[in-house]
């Protein structure tokens, strides 16, 4: 009898000790279940965004090695209009339309004109490129989302991994050349002894008379430093921080004051 009274109070005692989960408990339960999550949305974004940045970088490297092939080809690098002359008097690259360099207005250069000059610079380039089978072949490396073709003007463009068209930025004339009596007033500290011209001023100097290719990165705003009509920006302006995450082909000396 007394054995039963026993077992009777050990179960009494285990069912009084099961209780249920206070509000408490469960709201420190699902909180850490919203930290878990959050941080493992995190990790797969940063994953994603290191993924397609790296993709761009591949792009940049394989228009760089394209350029190269170019110019090994025809013994001397490509030239832009209006910049480092070609024997003859002829330029690789054409900027009609007034294209081939962003538009100042009141405000400065706006993103849309970014996009537009450096769609059209690359168009041109990469139909240049186009003339050689030795850098076609390297070109086709490139994957089909990077490579685009405009059936409106019937030219190829590259693009970023967030659909922004890559862009290339090329050095200026000679200082000797444009002003042999010594007056020289875009003059930086890059050290290639050329013109810096209004995309430099922007996204940077060039280096070694060597163009480069640039992405505005993933949020897409090229961003700028130098605004003609308005002298140098400041590092906290929202033009200059947009500058901040371009990828580059090689990393340009990045103009932060004024000519």
């Amino acid at each position: 009898m007394n054995r039963n009274v026993q077992q009777v109070s050990r179960q009494v005692l285990l069912q009084t000790s099961r209780r249920a989960f206070t509000l408490i408990e469960m709201m420190i339960v699902i909180g850490i279940i919203g930290i878990l999550a959050a941080l493992t949305l995190g990790i797969s974004s940063s994953v994603m965004r290191n993924s397609e940045i790296h993709k761009t970088e591949d792009v940049l490297k394989l228009l760089s090695m394209a350029l190269q092939e170019w110019e090994l080809e025809r013994g001397r690098p490509l030239t832009f209009e209006g910049y480092i002359p070609v024997s003859g008097g002829n330029y690789d690259v054409s900027a009609n339309e007034a294209i081939g360099e962003p538009v100042f207005g009141a405000s400065g250069v706006s993103n849309s004109e970014m996009h537009s000059a450096m769609d059209s610079r690359m168009k041109n380039v990469i139909d240049v490129f186009m003339q050689s089978e030795g850098v076609t072949n390297i070109l086709s490396k490139i994957t089909p989302d990077h490579l685009l073709h405009d059936h409106t003007t019937e030219l190829t463009v590259a693009v970023d991994s967030w659909g922004t068209p890559i862009g290339i930025v090329f050095p200026g004339r000679n200082f000797a050349e444009a002003y042999p009596s010594g007056n020289i007033f875009a003059e930086d500290e890059s050290g290639d002894f050329t013109l810096r011209d209004q995309a430099e001023d922007g996204l940077g100097s060039c280096l070694n008379k060597r163009p480069y290719f640039v992405s505005a990165g993933p949020d897409k705003q090229w961003g700028y430093r130098f605004q003609a009509n308005g002298g140098p920006l400041t590092n906290d302006d929202v033009l200059w921080m947009a500058s901040g995450d371009n990828i580059y082909s090689y990393t340009p000396f990045l103009v932060e004051g004024s000519r």
